[in-house]
């Protein structure tokens, strides 16, 4: 008789499948850190593209400096300054929304000389644009700064700090008139705490 062959068992191993992460972990640390250094370099890029050129604006609104000081205006009161009494030198000149006016004055004269010229200096400015007009800002928008200043004469080697005047009227489109000596202290018991010897 034949034998017959008992079918083998076939051993099945069913291999159980890790479930597999997908690194999904490594892909959301490589996004996240991916997307700060796009956005940096991206800054970066468009940065370095404009670098040799001035940035052009204007500070200024629609409704801001109306009236304008016209530059006809600046020489009228450049010639009127040289008609008071003690001025030898002026400087006006009108930049960012400021109206500038450098008065040089004898080298003299006293603080109180100087404040005087400031305030006639001021009375002249007024008479050919309006303070209220023209340095005063109104709710449609902002208007020009006034700076007048007085002094004996520039420190150099010939002029020591010691002797010089320097008084300087500022008049803010925001604020009102003020007068400061710059060469006496608001605050001396401050000074004297910051000066070192």
């Amino acid at each position: 008789m034949k034998k017959v062959k008992k079918p083998q068992k076939i051993q099945t191993t069913i291999k159980e499948k890790k479930p597999k992460q997908g690194h999904k972990l490594v892909w959301f640390t490589i996004i996240v850190i991916a997307i700060p250094c796009i956005i940096v370099g991206y800054v970066l890029i468009t940065s370095l593209g404009g670098q040799n050129k001035p940035v052009a604006g204007n500070r200024f609104g629609k409704g801001d400096l109306d009236p304008e000081i016209t530059s006809e205006m600046v020489k009228q009161i450049d010639g009127e300054m040289m008609n008071i009494e003690g001025v030898e030198a002026v400087e006006t000149n009108l930049k960012s929304a400021t109206l500038r006016i450098s008065l040089d004055i004898s080298d003299d004269a006293s603080s109180d000389t100087a404040a005087s010229i400031c305030d006639k200096a001021y009375s002249i400015v007024d008479s050919i644009c309006p303070v209220s007009t023209y340095f005063t800002n109104t709710e449609e928008g902002k208007m020009y700064d006034l700076e007048i200043a007085a002094y004996t004469y520039l420190v150099d080697d010939a002029h020591p700090v010691e002797g010089q005047v320097y008084v300087q009227l500022t008049k803010t489109g925001a604020g009102n008139k003020v007068v400061d000596n710059m060469n006496s202290a608001k605050n001396q018991d401050l000074v004297n705490q910051i000066k070192r010897y």
